[in-house]
């Protein structure tokens, strides 16, 4: 009797068990592992890799069975942290299947402005034989509204790309309580592909003393369309336009980085290497140290005018950068590596303040771009982590009335840098006519190119 009994107890509790098992679901143990075995291999990467690796949390206190998009964060330091935001970041390897996709764009760049819960956008510049280009959309044109709706923040990306736009432009008033007016309507055709040149802007200018000033609006460090590694199509075009310069005997250089989020350090070595003093050649531009993991520990990158090619070294004394809040990664690279050799002026606002250096890492369906190290110029100094503060402030963005066109001599901060050519002593801060509207500036459409420190390409020796 009692043998039946405890035969009874334990049908019961298997039928219990396995009632318990089918209210809860089906049985996820093997997704659980394959999650497992992602985070595993994230935290291994990061472990040998990281700059701060030895602020990783314990490998008994992670949850390796979190999405590997929440399980990537548990493992970054709060030395890499700017304003809430850490530069490592994890993305999913998806196939787009959208019908325009995120290569295709209208073709220019906008900073937002709010007043209360309105909302305006600025254009900063547009792309030849865009859409945008195409309806006759201008730098400094200001857009009310997209599609009949205000511009907000649900549907400012509508901005970037899509089946066409009507967008309300408007004229600026003064008036503090209704700065704009409608002034007029224009539409968008459907998005496309555009070639998103780094080149935006090549001029030769003339100094007062008749001497030539090359002119660049240089947006990105990069070595070829699509961000490719292996296509050094814009890195030639970068050659051309040098050579072009020396040929017309440039002697001082106004280079605009304002747009510029960085990108690749190899792309900044070899606008370095052509815009330094010959006397620079063959020496340190920069170094990039990594974690006392590492076999290298450090790497180093020299004015080599091996990369020079069919450009040329136009052995500059003096340079002129704008810069703006959105100057980071390769183009700060830029200006720390140059320092230490020839006069370097910086024109516009304070730049972001991104020295270190970052790798991908595919791993399964994901990316990893964690920061890896960070990067010093010939005299060790990697001070510029909050930024470098310009010699002469102007900011573009206090400026509401109508913006001249890039390389137009009149342009805010290509004036002010021409002025400095033409033998102008240095003030401070200089005018930006502003007018205090109560409008202040949010969401720029640059944020989605910022990169999260200057590139190293992976393979290469460097």
């Amino acid at each position: 009797m009692i043998k039946n009994k405890y035969i009874s107890l334990i049908v019961q509790v298997l039928l219990y068990t396995l009632v318990l098992a089918s209210c809860v679901g089906e049985d996820r143990r093997l997704d659980y592992r394959e999650t497992k075995g992602v985070n595993d291999t994230i935290y291994n990467t990061m472990m040998k890799n990281y700059l701060w690796y030895d602020k990783i949390p314990s490998y008994e206190k992670l949850n390796l069975y979190a999405d590997p998009d929440v399980f990537f964060y548990t493992l970054l330091a709060d030395s890499e942290k700017k304003n809430s935001n850490y530069y490592s970041y994890i993305e999913k390897k998806e196939v787009t299947t959208k019908s325009i996709d995120e290569s295709s764009s209208y073709g220019f760049e906008f900073l937002s402005y709010t007043t209360d819960s309105t909302w305006y956008a600025r254009v900063l510049y547009v792309l030849p034989g865009s859409p945008a280009n195409d309806a006759g959309l201008k730098r400094g044109d200001w857009i009310l509204s997209v599609n009949d709706q205000k511009i907000s923040k649900t549907n400012y990306t509508d901005l970037y790309s899509g089946s066409g736009a009507k967008l309300i432009l408007g004229s600026y008033t003064g008036n503090a309580k209704k700065p704009f007016n409608e002034s007029d309507t224009i539409t968008l055709s459907t998005a496309r592909a555009v070639n998103n040149d780094p080149i935006l802007v090549k001029e030769i200018l003339t100094s007062a003393s008749g001497s030539k000033i090359g002119y660049l609006v240089y947006n990105q460090f990069s070595i070829g369309p699509n961000n490719s590694t292996t296509d050094n199509t814009y890195e030639n075009e970068l050659r051309e336009v040098l050579a072009s310069f020396k040929s017309q005997n440039v002697q001082d250089f106004i280079l605009d980085l304002r747009y510029n989020p960085g990108g690749y350090v190899t792309t900044s070595q070899l606008l370095s290497t052509m815009l330094a003093p010959t006397s620079a050649l063959g020496k340190l531009f920069c170094t990039a140290k990594f974690n006392d993991k590492q076999a290298q520990s450090s790497e180093t990158y020299t004015f080599n005018s091996n990369l020079i090619g069919s450009g040329a070294n136009l052995n500059l004394a003096n340079l002129y950068v704008l810069v703006s809040g959105n100057t980071a990664s390769a183009s700060e690279l830029l200006i720390n590596g140059l320092k230490p050799f020839m006069n370097v002026k910086l024109i516009g606002t304070t730049t972001e303040g991104k020295n270190l250096g970052s790798v991908a890492y595919d791993i399964e369906n994901w990316t990893i771009h964690p920061i890896v190290c960070k990067f010093y110029n010939s005299l060790n100094s990697s001070d510029y982590a909050s930024g470098f503060t310009p010699d002469v402030t102007v900011d573009e963005t206090k400026s509401y009335i109508a913006y001249k066109e890039l390389g137009d001599e009149n342009e805010l901060l290509l004036k002010q840098a021409l002025a400095l050519i033409n033998g102008a002593s240095i003030t401070k801060a200089a005018s930006t006519r502003s007018v205090s509207t109560g409008l202040n500036t949010g969401i720029s459409s640059l944020d989605r190119k910022r990169t999260n420190g200057v590139w190293l390409v992976p393979g290469r020796t460097w």
